[in-house]
């Protein structure tokens, strides 16, 4: 009786135990489903766990190394961080007590993310990869409960970019991705289509020199040991980029979050160029912080015969810590114009009437103190003003010579004259000498450019016209009256006061004589 006890004894502890195994048994081969939203299809995602454990209320408990990792090697590289908070640790268990006072997007969990990528494992356990080609939600299957970490693991298209690592305590669950585009963006400093001072358009005289502000941020480059940053900058031909050294070397200005940074390389090829930043990864520690870059580029003499010049820029990055594959971002650009003033010289009507050649104009500035000039040979617009002392017609005299002033233009057969590559706003017509037969005009005409650009830096309303791939240009009417002439052959004109004359000569010659017989009479 007694060993009947005993083997039952021994029995119900051994269906205890057997339950308790098939429990923890259980518990370790639950199977679940990770949900993955993304705004994007054609990722693939791994999952692999660090931890395995049982979940009780969300929370994993009897903690050890997971199937998905080299726990023995993993624990020793994180023993090995600067300054770590895992030096005392023995056992997963210890890692995981660390983990908890650390937020969801910490730099210390971007660390702990980035140490547990150099150290997966394709053991059992890790999920199958599962891809969603035509749309962007993804499911992946995994094998008990734990603490997995999940990286995108394929090739991705050019506009895209691998999905930062998700660490995620697993029962069933949906995790949205987060993947980091980056991003860049061009503006104009000082332009007319500004908010504050910068905008995307703006209007110049040629010759005048542009500077532009690029903005980015140095992206997150977790689970890369190296990354590609590129930017690719092209200007349409009536930009040349400043050189002021002459050593064939634009002058490029760089800073990441307000410190000048030089560790880059720029390659140029004709109107375009790149700024490859070297060793890029090592700003890792400076993720989300603004890079500023900032260079000039002149206005030139091509400007002249087309609508507008464009200033465009994109990033080539490294788009995956899984392959060599790069994305680019969305073309960025900027617009840069400047406008043409025609003179149309007319006398009578102003659509039908005679035009007048011959005439004769200056052009001044908005308060009339400094003159026009297009420079041929440096091909560009210059405002000058006059010495104390000075006379504009001076200045303008055939036998002046030197005059590096005031440019004259004179109409043609047409009655056209014309002066280029201006900037918009208010602006003064001088003429200096009349069609022969006309009278100067006592006052100057004024003339207004105007512009208004839309949010992409493109006119949308201006008061000169866009010609077909040539120039915008300004015409202003400007009529000639004859002057006032005295009329001569064909009317009574001189003629009356020659007979007026003739009658007053006559009378003194016939009342001479008529007293001289008077006097002898006497």
């Amino acid at each position: 009786m007694k060993q009947m006890k005993k083997l039952a004894s021994v029995l119900l502890i051994l269906a205890m135990i057997f339950t308790m195994s098939a429990t923890a048994f259980a518990a370790n081969t639950k199977a679940h489903t990770i949900t993955i939203t993304n705004d994007k299809a054609g990722h693939t995602y791994t999952a692999y766990q660090v931890f395995k454990g049982d979940i009780s209320n969300g929370k994993l408990t009897n903690i050890e190394w997971g199937s998905g990792v080299n726990g023995d090697g993993l624990l020793v590289a994180l023993k090995a961080l600067e300054n770590s908070h895992y030096s005392k640790c023995k056992t997963a268990e210890d890692v995981a007590d660390v983990l908890k006072y650390f937020g969801d997007n910490s730099q210390n969990l971007d660390e702990f993310a980035r140490v547990v990528g150099g150290h997966l494992s394709d053991a059992a356990g890790t999920s199958t990869e599962t891809k969603g080609e035509t749309q962007s939600t993804y499911t992946i299957n995994v094998t008990g409960d734990g603490y997995y970490f999940i990286k995108d693991a394929g090739d991705l298209g050019t506009d895209d970019a691998a999905t930062k690592y998700i660490l995620k305590v697993v029962g069933d669950v949906t995790v949205a991705a987060k993947s980091e585009v980056p991003s860049i963006d061009k503006v104009i400093v000082n332009a007319d289509s500004a908010n504050g001072n910068e905008g995307k358009g703006t209007a110049q005289d040629v010759g005048s020199v542009v500077q532009f502000k690029l903005t980015s941020r140095v992206p997150a480059m977790d689970g890369y040991d190296t990354y590609t940053y590129i930017v690719n900058d092209t200007m349409s031909f009536g930009l040349t980029a400043v050189d002021e050294n002459n050593d064939g070397k634009i002058d490029i200005a760089v800073t990441i979050n307000g410190t000048e940074y030089t560790d880059f390389t720029v390659a140029q090829n004709g109107q375009s160029f790149t700024i490859t930043f070297n060793n890029f990864i090592d700003q890792k520690k400076n993720a989300g912080k603004d890079i500023v870059i900032k260079y000039s580029a002149t206005l030139n003499e091509n400007a002249l015969t087309t609508d507008k010049e464009t200033n465009t820029v994109y990033l080539q990055y490294s788009n995956n810590p899984n392959s060599d594959t790069k994305g680019n971002t969305p073309e960025k650009v900027v617009y840069v114009y400047d406008f043409d003033l025609v003179i149309d010289k007319y006398t009578g009507d102003e659509t039908t009437g005679e035009r007048l050649s011959g005439a004769k104009f200056v052009l001044m500035n908005s308060d009339k103190t400094k003159y026009y000039y297009y420079d041929e040979a440096n091909k560009n617009v210059q405002w000058n003003s006059l010495e104390s002392g000075e006379k504009l017609e001076d200045v303008l005299a055939e036998e002046y010579t030197g005059n590096t002033k005031v440019t004259q233009v004179t109409t043609d057969a047409n009655g056209a004259a014309k002066f280029q590559g201006l900037d918009s706003g208010t602006y003064y017509l001088h003429e200096t000498e009349a069609p022969a037969g006309y009278n100067l005009l006592k006052e100057d005409v004024t003339v207004t450019i105007t512009a208004k650009y839309g949010d992409d830096g493109q006119i949308t309303e201006s008061s000169a016209i866009s010609t077909n791939n040539g120039q915008y240009l300004q015409t202003q009417k400007i009529e000639n009256k004859s002057g006032t002439l005295l009329p001569s052959t064909g009317g009574i004109g001189t003629t009356i006061f020659y007979i007026a004359g003739a009658v007053l000569v006559i009378a003194a010659g016939v009342l001479l004589v008529t007293r001289r017989r008077m006097n002898k009479n006497k």
